[in-house]
């Protein structure tokens, strides 16, 4: 990631990202991570008998259990960059036996997961793009409310190339501005900034408490009480750079969709505006162009109910596409 690319970033808009689930904290210390809006996702990708399905964000394999259950006929291949939620997925699906096949791969390597897995076409995919709550407590620096390294990579190699404390012990003032203002939406995000380079100058920023003690000396006191946590827009803006979350999407959406078969169909959970508007437009390309259709013209959200037993369900938006025709 480049200045070029987070500079136009700073455009105002909405980045309340939502963590995709509900968290349960088990006796054995791991997390459970409760799948979104599952109902609308089986009505709407519609999965037919002998399917292939990509699932491109396993996480810890409830959307895959549900498909799988719903029309058990189909085979079914999952992805996921973090190795502990591709064991906890294997462990899930076992039960269905070798109609469920879990990879650890980011869906930025579709291509080359499907090539490697003979499959030249695909009729059903998923994307959840809400991240897997079990990685509050990977001790990968996910979480402020912990001591952990500055890490934040989804998988062993992040999709950027680089991890949290690099980017903050060596990327310039403006350019650290620009990632907590264009990815976090955090209004103080210079004086964040600039903080962060003084810190550093004295010694290397190295664990997330350092962090949250540097955003806390930053912002005006009454910002320390909010609703919000002071620290929230900060970790997220710093993880959708670590990961390339923007490029990797777009990347991952076209690929899947290049490889759909005729009258096969795409659905993509959102968690935040940034991601959403990224979907919005391919999808409206590929509609304009003539090769899809969309199956719901405005974005499905979760319902109340939902909502109320799941509160980390509550930014999600399923957008769904179905292909018409190949590209001439």
């Amino acid at each position: 990631m480049t200045t070029a690319t987070l500079t136009p970033a700073r455009v105002s808009h909405r980045s309340s990202r939502g963590e995709g689930g509900r968290v349960h904290e088990q006796k054995s210390g791991r997390v459970e991570h409760t799948s979104v809006m599952v109902k609308e996702v089986l009505e709407q990708l519609d999965v037919q008998k002998g399917d292939t399905v990509l699932d491109a964000t396993a996480g810890q394999g409830g959307h895959s259990a549900a498909m799988l259950s719903a029309q058990p006929s189909i085979k079914l291949l999952a992805l996921d960059a973090d190795p502990v939620a591709v064991s906890l997925a294997r462990e899930r699906l076992h039960v269905f036996g070798a109609k469920a096949q879990v990879v650890e791969a980011n869906f930025n390597d579709i291509e080359k997961v499907l090539k490697k897995n003979k499959l030249q076409t695909i009729d059903k995919v998923l994307f959840d793009l809400g991240w897997n709550s079990g990685q509050l407590a990977s001790g990968r620096g996910f979480s402020f409310l912990h001591d952990e390294p500055l890490n934040m990579s989804y998988g062993k190699r992040s999709a950027s190339g680089f991890i949290a404390s690099e980017i903050l012990n060596k990327w310039n003032e403006e350019t650290l501005a620009d990632v907590l203002y264009g990815y976090g939406e955090e209004r103080y995000s210079r004086r964040i900034a600039k903080a962060i380079v003084a810190r550093r100058d004295i010694e290397p920023i190295k664990t997330t408490i350092e962090l949250v003690e540097i955003i806390k000396d930053a912002v005006p006191a009454g910002y320390r009480h909010g609703r919000l946590h002071f620290a929230t827009r900060s970790f997220q803006a710093l993880r959708i750079a670590v990961n390339d979350e923007l490029g990797v999407v777009e990347r991952g959406v076209t690929a899947a969709f290049n490889h759909l078969s005729v009258n096969g169909r795409v659905a993509v959970i959102t968690f935040h505006s940034i991601e959403d508007r990224a979907v919005k437009r391919l999808f409206a390309g590929w509609v304009k162009a003539k090769t899809a259709r969309l199956v719901v013209k405005k974005p499905l959200v979760p319902s109340r109910a939902e909502i109320i037993t799941n509160p980390r369900a509550r930014s999600a938006k399923l957008r769904v596409i179905e292909k018409i025709c190949n590209e001439q």
